[in-house]
């Protein structure tokens, strides 16, 4: 049977990543849908320019208009190259900051690791197990007792019933 937990209004991690990730979605959607928009808007106006107006008119508008985007598409090709060099030769620079700076890391952590196996050992002959050892000889002398104790109260019980027997019968 599965369990019902009521809402406590705070949200869980999981649930958290799963609303952004439905809100980035939302975004390219709409950011799509406007690219969509705008390419069919922009179609719209050249058919009606080239219907309502004379052909050679609208020939030099519309390449006028190209040659704009034509430089836009080029200028956009330039940021977009330069953004790629400048992704590559920062993920080099992390690349080699993390050789450089993890192999030094990772050797002082074996050490460290190999100095607390040394610590523990050490405690372990000197202190846990003289402890341990101590403890063990203590066990053994209680149960010894408890073991001589308990011949004694045999002895004794065996002795009591016979007085316990007479003095019932008085």
């Amino acid at each position: 049977m599965s369990e019902r937990r009521p809402s406590t209004g705070s949200s869980t991690p999981d649930q958290s990543s799963g609303e952004a990730g439905k809100n980035i979605q939302r975004y390219v959607y709409l950011g799509a849908g406007g690219l969509g928009a705008i390419i069919l808007v922009l179609f719209l106006i050249g058919l009606v320019l080239a219907v309502l107006t004379p052909v050679e008119a609208t020939g030099a508008r519309l390449s006028y208009i190209r040659n704009i985007f034509l430089i836009i598409m080029v200028l956009e090709g330039i940021v977009i190259i330069g953004a790629i060099s400048t992704l590559i030769v920062q993920v080099t620079r992390l690349v080699n900051l993390l050789q450089r700076e993890s192999r030094p890391i990772l050797h002082d952590a074996r050490q460290a690791v190999q100095q607390a196996k040394g610590t523990v050992g050490f405690v372990s002959e000197t202190a846990t197990a003289p402890i341990i050892r101590a403890g063990a000889f203590l066990a053994g002398v209680r149960v010894f007792t408890r073991e001589v104790g308990g011949i004694r109260r045999a002895v004794r019980r065996t002795v009591k019933p016979d007085k316990g027997a007479s003095n019932g019968t008085s």
